[in-house]
């Protein structure tokens, strides 16, 4: 970002317009810098849901575009001044200010707009002449790898998707979106608009197998500590995709990150090679961007967008996503009705199932803190292990869930194997060293008592490599095959679908597919008695 454009938010008392810097191009006046934070404009639908809970005099003050709002604490503006801020909780209001006569009348929204965009031009043709060089250069830099835009249906995403085409000249980026399956409906809505607006820009939509009610069920909801609905319903799917678009290269992703949306976010870089996808490379050309100047850039241009924004949605994602913050929780209630009481229904279920002390509270906030699998099938994520009596160097594990016949599978990743039986009782194998081959362990599954045997033959690094071994038994029994794992893959010999699959062939026993948590596991490990009430 270039020194002119600020990232705090600037107001013009002459033309009362929010400004990118401290200059209104269309005065020509110094603005006000009013808040530290980002300002979001409020449109109609939300002006409507204000009238509902602030006092009748307030009302004929509330018009579109005259009212602006910082996203984090709710506090409403006009004309650059402080209005009220509205809290989610208990839809408590507190008045900075009563509004009185006003000098200014009140203006139509085509001349707020004009005056918006010429306060604000220079501003704007400058970010987006930054962006675009950035983007360029990024391309040629990595002239080899097919370009994609990574498409959420939101407004910074929609803001992407110009930069690069409009830099780029070219209208066929292919745009990936990840379709959780609990979108807001409203971005199912804009998706079918922007396809039908952009009919020469290929569109493809990644979709999770898995059910994300069933999985919920199976492992619990996700929360703020155990989020695993983004692996398992958005990642993992879109992985697949890239994977099989350019397995060998990879594929140069542009998505609109930006620092300011969370403390997590502001430590990223602006081109990443090391993320959640392999041979993936993610660039941000919008990284350093605040609310107010996606806003602006999207009013300015006049682009279509979103309309959950319109209705007082900060940002728009996953439905039911646990680091939704309490004023969006408010406005799905109010929005969306009747998907809210489907999830509360889930969630007053799930309480029960899970013998919680206080139902009504996980239903209400406490599944968002959830930590580990109690009333779940815990049991799952350990492992019964005695010493076998054949040797001192063995261990016997009895398999509590999964697919035992899995077992070679699932060790594969640990060393390559020499076949020694396999019949339909037993199976026993060797698992050699993958540079030395080093005789590492003999392993005997017997598929009728569900009983591993394990003889540890090495010499050396054994403790390691029985934690390993048993860390792969734990995801055996706890996997559901969500294909988590198989993205971490670098040669892509770990399939997930409907089964795992170890490609022999393939598999460079890299580990990274041992070494990654699995979200079953996690999510269902069980971490102890009742704290506060909550589990």
């Amino acid at each position: 970002m270039t020194k002119h454009v600020h990232s705090r938010a600037f107001w013009c008392f002459s033309c009362h317009v929010p400004l990118l810097g401290n200059i209104c191009h269309a005065c020509g006046t110094v603005g006000r810098e009013i808040s530290t934070s980002a300002l979001v404009p409020v449109f109609r639908p939300e002006i409507n849901y204000l009238k509902k809970r602030v006092p009748p005099e307030f009302h004929s003050f509330l018009h579109e575009l005259e009212i602006w709002v910082t996203p984090g604490s709710q506090i409403y503006y006009r004309h650059g001044e402080v209005l009220f801020r509205m809290s989610a909780i208990r839809s408590e209001l507190k008045i900075f200010s009563t509004p009185k006569d006003s000098t200014i009348c009140h203006r139509s929204k085509g001349n707020i707009f004009a005056l918006l965009c010429k306060a604000n031009k220079p501003y704007v043709d400058q970010m987006q002449y930054e962006a675009e060089q950035f983007i360029r250069e990024t391309v040629h830099d990595h002239k080899r790898l097919p370009v994609l835009i990574s498409f959420s249906g939101g407004k910074d995403s929609t803001v992407i998707s110009h930069l690069v085409m409009n830099a780029l000249g070219r209208s066929d980026v292919l745009h990936l979106f990840a379709d959780t399956t609990i979108e807001f409906s409203d971005t199912y809505i804009y998706l079918n608009d922007f396809q039908q607006e952009h009919p020469l820009t290929p569109f493809i939509i990644s979709r999770s197998q898995l059910d994300f009610f069933q999985t919920a069920e199976s492992i619990g909801p996700p929360s703020r500590i155990l989020r695993w609905c983004c692996t398992t319903h958005k990642t993992n799917p879109l992985a697949k995709i890239i994977n099989s678009l350019s397995p060998e290269q990879g594929v140069l992703t542009f998505d609109g990150v930006r620092r300011s949306e969370s403390p997590r976010r502001s430590e990223y870089p602006r081109i990443s090679k090391q993320h959640k996808i392999a041979r993936e490379i993610l660039a941000r050309p919008i990284l350093n961007w605040t609310d107010l100047q996606v806003w602006i850039y999207l009013l300015y241009h006049g682009f279509n967008f979103n309309k959950a924004y319109t209705k007082g949605f900060r940002r728009v994602g996953c439905l039911y996503c646990p680091f939704n913050s309490d004023w969006s929780y408010e406005i799905i209630k109010e929005r969306y009705p009747q998907k809210h009481q489907r999830w509360q229904t889930f969630l007053m279920e799930q309480a029960l199932r899970m013998e919680h002390p206080n139902p009504a509270n996980f239903a209400d906030n406490g599944w968002r803190t959830r930590a580990g699998g109690r009333g779940l099938d815990y049991y799952k994520t350990s492992i019964e292990s005695a010493p076998c009596l054949l040797s001192d160097t063995a261990l016997s594990y009895q398999i509590l869930s999964g697919d035992i016949r899995n077992t070679h599978h699932f060790l594969r990743p640990l060393g390559p194997q020499t076949w020694i039986r396999n019949d339909e009782n037993f199976e026993t194998f060797f698992i050699h060293d993958y540079q030395t081959n080093e005789l590492l362990a003999s392993v005997e599954v017997g598929f009728r008592d569900k009983v591993i045997r394990i003889n540890y033959l090495l010499e050396k690094r054994k403790l390691i490599f029985r934690q390993r071994i048993e860390k792969q038994l734990k995801k055996m029994q706890s996997c559901f095959y969500c294909g988590s794992c198989g993205m971490k893959c670098p040669v892509n010999a770990l399939d997930i679908n409907g089964s795992y699959t170890i490609n022999n062939s393939s598999c460079v026993c890299c580990l990274k597919c041992v070494s990654y948590n699995c979200p079953a596991v996690k999510s269902l490990h069980y971490k102890g008695s009742r704290i506060n009430g909550r589990v």
